[in-house]
């Protein structure tokens, strides 16, 4: 029979084992990287070793994506993860570094973070879902950017609305101004979408001759912003530039480069936008009508008292018994909508007539 004595002596010890194992669970991976540049192999090689950590980085997650099953899609999260490789790897060491030419390939031995890896994934993905997914609708004239987007985006888990360019190019030049929030509230409905990404990209090319060769440069500018559907607010903006010197014309690949970084920006700034947002406060548009000088009044007392999570609240619009409000809230638009149907105002209850993600419209019965 195990003495009272050896039994503590043992749990001391799985204590002990426990408290010394690192926050996160780490994984040794060997993976390789090649690249090449003309001008030093040098350069190269330090080319294939970021190329060989974030190659490290990827075997690593892709193990998590198909050994789990209850997280939906980890696969689209990929480009976004592997984009701060180094930041998943402890250490690191090569194992070889073989220069031919203007090409060279290193191999490592890295230490990679799965439990960063895993609470990175899992993130993103809550941050997705906590927004219900919203939908995405795409306005760019040029359909090469638009595909790169859209694929982008389908990868990242987004849903697109699905509606011909052609017929969401008609507004285009509306969206273009993202003061006029009224219309593009009722685009984005039209559309229903949460999301909207107005984008447009300025193509040119400029020839040169120096000692009787001609000399050509594209540049490529893509700029977009993401506008919140519901409020018409903008959410964030970016642009990217690149040039080259082929063909007079010749965009394709530029507009291809800079659509995808432009897109890469807008996803994590709207995703780091999402995230603080659900950490913190949200803003939620309250639309109510049926109100007069006095049920107005009462009616924002009770705003107060009633909505969980309330944190501040401005009136925005008041005519013909319409008001609206902007709040600040620790919560979504379904709570507040929740809170709101259960307010009364002389015995007068007050009737949901529409919620979307950020915006909520109900009206005081007579």
């Amino acid at each position: 029979m195990i003495s009272m004595k050896k039994i503590i002596v043992c749990l001391i010890f799985a204590l002990l084992a426990v408290s010394i194992l690192p926050a996160y669970a780490q994984k040794i991976i060997t993976a390789k990287g090649m690249a090449t540049n003309q001008r030093s192999a040098d350069i190269a090689c330090s080319r294939a070793l970021d190329e060989a950590q974030r190659n490290a980085v990827e075997q690593a997650t892709g193990v998590m994506i198909t050994s789990t099953t209850n997280v939906e899609n980890f696969q689209v999260k990929m480009d976004r993860i592997l984009s701060e490789s180094k930041g998943f790897i402890n250490t690191y060491k090569i194992k070889s570094e073989k220069k031919s030419g203007t090409d060279c390939e290193v191999e490592i031995e890295a230490d990679v973070s799965v439990g960063k890896l895993r609470d990175k994934m899992m993130a993103i993905n809550l941050i997705m879902a906590r927004k219900s997914k919203p939908r995405v609708m795409l306005v760019l004239k040029d359909a090469v950017a638009e595909a790169v987007m859209a694929k982008y985006l389908i990868q990242h888990n987004f849903k697109l609305v699905d509606d011909k360019i052609s017929n969401k190019n008609r507004e285009f030049e509306r969206l273009q101004d993202a003061s006029e929030t009224k219309t593009i509230r009722g685009l984005a409905q039209h559309y229903g979408a949460e999301v909207i990404i107005v984008g447009t990209v300025d193509a040119a090319s400029k020839s040169s001759t120096i000692y009787n060769v001609e000399m050509n440069k594209n540049t490529v500018v893509v700029t977009g912003k993401v506008i919140n559907g519901d409020t018409g607010e903008i959410i964030t903006t970016a642009s990217e530039t690149k040039s080259d010197n082929k063909m007079k014309d010749d965009f394709k690949s530029l507009i291809e480069e800079t659509s995808t970084k432009l897109i890469t920006k807008l996803v994590d700034d709207v995703l780091e936008n999402w995230s603080k947002e659900l950490s913190n406060t949200a803003t939620i548009k309250l639309v109510v009508s049926g109100l007069d000088d006095d049920t107005l009044e009462d009616f924002k007392s009770a705003l107060g008292e009633e909505i969980k999570g309330f944190k501040d609240m401005n009136e925005r619009f008041y005519s013909n018994g319409k008001a609206e409000f902007d709040m600040e809230v620790e919560g979504n638009s379904q709570d507040v909508a929740r809170d709101v149907r259960k307010i009364t105002i002389n015995k007068r209850k007050i009737k949901i007539k529409a919620r979307s993600q950020n915006r909520v419209e109900a009206v005081l019965m007579p």
